[in-house]
């Protein structure tokens, strides 16, 4: 069952969500909790016909019009980001999300495969050292969410993040388990051997439920579907509440087609009831919806117009 918290409903503490996602900074204050985003790959394109098969070419079309260059291409190529969000309380320093990764082989997936990239210095940017982050938080465990668990040490794969605990879901983590089991080959393009299993031998990881917290103000919540452990992330402040919801939708034509499940959802009808659940909550309420895929800056509070839903930035 989906049921929101009710110590996070705002109006329950007589607290209002006065928070907006501040563009120019590509983050937002929730008053005492911060959240920034940390770029690791953008616009990366892929064919409507890849991601959604309920998708049409002339729907995409009207869509583009819609929605713009940013994130429909002039070729109809739907872009997309990966991401982390950086979660800073009085407490603790918390990654969600762990995107592509570097030096990995992806060869399945071109633009994942063997990269340099910046995340790091994006990280450090942002004022964050691996050895600062004290929680690293997978929303799911696909393999553009836990790329960076790891980084290439002496030929060997090892934590990213040395003083961080990693929460892996436990249902997650063993529908995974046994998906490998039956499998000849390496699953989810390789991931799980050079992201996963290596955090879990270094016993920085722990296999959490679906409504762990990690502080007040700070807890996960089951929406699966996507993958049977998926599940988003709640962020309270003094001033406002953030919703990280991971793949819970992947891209902005799902406010205009909520039902449209993706062909990486591993059960499409539970995915649609999420994604309804999540979207019908919070339309209205102010919490900022923060997807793990959409392109910067397509982040803010969820408003209902008629059977559509609409970002208010």
């Amino acid at each position: 069952m989906i049921k929101l918290r009710e110590e996070l409903m705002p109006e329950k503490e007589g607290k209002s969500n006065t928070c907006h996602w501040d563009h120019g900074r590509d983050g937002c204050d929730l008053g005492g909790v911060g959240i920034d985003r940390i770029p690791d790959l953008e616009d990366s394109p892929f064919g409507p016909e890849m991601i959604y098969p309920d998708a049409t070419d002339a729907r995409i079309r009207e869509l583009a019009a819609l929605l713009g260059e940013r994130h429909i291409s002039t070729d109809f190529q739907l872009l997309l980001s990966f991401h982390s969000f950086l979660v800073r309380t009085a407490k603790h320093t918390i990654l969600i999300d762990l995107c592509c990764g570097n030096d990995k082989e992806r060869p399945a997936r071109p633009m994942w495969h063997q990269r340099n990239g910046p995340f790091l210095d994006n990280l450090a940017a942002a004022g964050v050292q691996p050895e600062d982050v004290d929680y690293v938080m997978c929303t799911h465990l696909h393999a553009d969410h836990v790329g960076w668990n790891t980084k290439l040490v002496n030929g060997e794969w090892a934590p990213t993040f040395p003083n961080a605990r990693y929460l892996f879901s436990e249902i997650e983590y063993k529908f995974w388990i046994a998906e490998q089991e039956t499998s000849d080959d390496p699953i989810l393009y390789g991931s799980h051997l050079d992201s996963v299993l290596p955090v879990m031998a270094s016993g920085q990881a722990d296999l959490v439920q679906g409504d762990h917290e990690v502080e007040a103000g700070v807890h996960l919540e089951a929406f699966p579907g996507h993958t049977p452990g998926n599940a988003v992330v709640h962020v309270q402040g003094d001033n406002g509440h953030a919703v990280v919801c991971g793949d819970v939708m992947h891209h902005p034509v799902q406010l205009y087609h909520p039902e449209w499940s993706t062909n990486f959802c591993e059960d499409a009808e539970q995915s649609r009831k999420s994604r309804t659940a999540l979207l019908d909550r919070f339309a209205g309420s102010g919490s900022l919806i923060l997807p793990a895929h959409f392109q910067s800056p397509a982040y803010g509070a969820i408003e209902r117009d008629g059977d559509i839903y609409r970002l208010t930035g």
